[in-house]
């Protein structure tokens, strides 16, 4: 998860499409990149094959700070200029050896993402719904389409994405099984 939930991040404003409507939404505008919260949790299940089965659960909970950049949109278009920010909390782990708990505990995690600029595409869906039609707003690293709700009140702009992925990741030489699961919270205040 330590890897996992910051690399989405980077893709939260990292592809690119065109909105289907060329009339001025009311989330058109220049933006000031405010914070990003996220709730996470994510299992790692491994099966060496006629043994032992190990799980792993990592959870946390934060919210960004020193947030930086901005954020211009228009035209079914987000553009991202100098996004950056850091994590700095604590992940709690479970890990389990045939579903029997063998150890449980925290350990303190910190993230800097470096300024990006980026653009991504996107579509208002009602008057609560933001769809990504090729992924990018915190799709945890994968390329599908994602979407989620959003809010405007003021001169604050909410977002809130609920994700759900499950994968195989075969990098250690052996299959470990991976489901991650976030809701992230992007807020946005207008410039």
């Amino acid at each position: 998860m330590k890897l996992l939930l910051p690399t989405s991040l980077l893709l939260l404003f990292a592809t690119a499409c065109k909105k289907d409507s060329g009339e001025k939404s009311a989330v058109d505008g220049n933006w000031n990149f405010t914070s990003l919260s996220a709730t996470t949790s994510s299992t790692e299940v491994v099966d060496y094959g006629g043994g032992d089965v190990e799980k792993t659960v990592t959870t946390s909970n934060y919210t960004t700070t020193d947030n930086k950049g901005t954020v211009a949109i228009g035209g079914g278009v987000m553009t991202a200029k100098g996004l950056s920010y850091t994590v700095s909390t604590d992940e709690s782990y479970v890990y389990y050896v045939n579903d029997v708990q063998q150890d449980a505990g925290t350990l303190p995690f910190s993230f800097t993402l470096p300024p990006i600029n980026s653009v991504t595409s996107f579509k208002l869906v009602g008057a609560d719904s933001i769809y990504f039609p090729t992924g990018g707003f915190s799709s945890m690293g994968t390329s599908g389409a994602s979407g989620g709700k959003y809010a405007l009140s003021g001169n604050t702009l909410t977002m809130i994405m609920k994700l759900d992925t499950s994968f195989v990741d075969n990098s250690q030489g052996f299959p470990i099984q991976k489901h991650d699961v976030a809701t992230e919270t992007t807020v946005l205040t207008r410039q």
